[in-house]
């Protein structure tokens, strides 16, 4: 009898400590060991300006981006204006631990692109047309020019030696608009140029004539006086006034002097006026007269 029970203290005594040794329950699957997540490599400020120059690339007002020399961590977009963007949070964000690049290269183009759409003089509402010299144009055109490729704008010919801009008009500049916004804005060539009229019509409304030495002046501080040349219902309603056919000068963009195209004193006082057109803001040193809708050359 106390053999037997020696035996089964035995038993339970070896059961427990195989227990106690190995606990895990038969049947039970064990936990793999994690895996070290893989930490994603650095990227250069080098790699992060060559991927922003691609995407802004995309975005409508941008003419094209440069690097600045010296200057690694900032580009140059060249839209409606020179605008310098910097990288240093946007290459410190896309390295932080656990970061979406992808999240924030889309984030920072869409900083970018809210600025330009803010400050952009390109909307439909603020399209004016203006009237500059043909050299002063291609002038625009060539100091504007990106990598060689000159700022081609939107313009057609007027009269000799002038010609018709589409301007985009804000409160503190009168932008000249390149060719390549006609896609974003959704326009053709003549809507633009119709749509700019109409616009510079409806901004000046009326015109205050001022009678001086027998002739007729804008107001000095009429900001697109000569762009009155432009917009038909302004010569139609001022011949009836005069009574007689029209003839104008524009000696510079600010000054638009008329007279009766039929009267020799008028003519004379014009081409008098016309040839003190000179310096940075001169536009004609001629006479111009109304036939139909067209102006021609004295």
């Amino acid at each position: 009898m106390l053999a037997l029970l020696g035996a089964t203290l035995c038993a339970q005594a070896c059961i427990g400590s195989a227990q106690a040794q190995s606990p895990q329950v038969v049947g039970e699957p064990s936990i793999p060991t994690p895996a070290p997540v893989p930490v994603a490599a650095a990227i250069s400020m080098q790699e992060v300006a060559l991927e922003m120059q691609t995407r802004l690339a995309k975005l409508p007002s941008v003419r094209g981006i440069e690097t600045i020399e010296a200057k690694p961590n900032e580009l140059r977009i060249m839209a409606y204006s020179e605008i310098n963007v910097r990288l240093d949070t946007l290459h410190t964000r896309l390295n932080a631990p656990g970061a979406n690049r992808e999240g924030e290269y889309r984030r920072f183009v869409s900083n970018v692109a809210s600025l330009l759409t803010r400050n952009d003089p390109f909307k439909l509402a603020q399209l004016r047309v203006v009237i500059r010299t043909s050299t002063a144009i291609n002038l625009f055109e060539e100091q504007t020019a990106f990598q060689g490729h000159p700022n081609a704008v939107l313009r057609r010919p007027f009269v000799e030696g002038l010609e018709e801009v589409v301007v985009g008009d804000t409160p503190t500049t009168i932008a000249l608009m390149p060719i390549g916004r006609l896609a974003d804005l959704n326009l053709g060539v003549t809507q633009a140029f119709d749509l700019a009229r109409a616009n510079t019509a409806a901004a000046i409304q009326e015109v205050h004539w001022i009678a001086k030495d027998g002739l007729l002046e804008a107001p000095s501080d009429l900001v697109y006086a000569t762009s009155l040349l432009t917009i038909d219902a302004v010569w139609s309603g001022l011949q009836r006034q005069l009574g007689g056919p029209v003839a104008v000068t524009i000696p510079t963009r600010d000054r638009l002097v008329v007279g009766r195209a039929d009267r020799p004193r008028d003519i004379k006082r014009l081409k008098a006026i016309a040839a003190t057109s000179s310096g940075s803001g001169a536009l004609s040193s001629t006479v111009l007269i109304r036939r139909g809708s067209n102006w021609v050359v004295n």
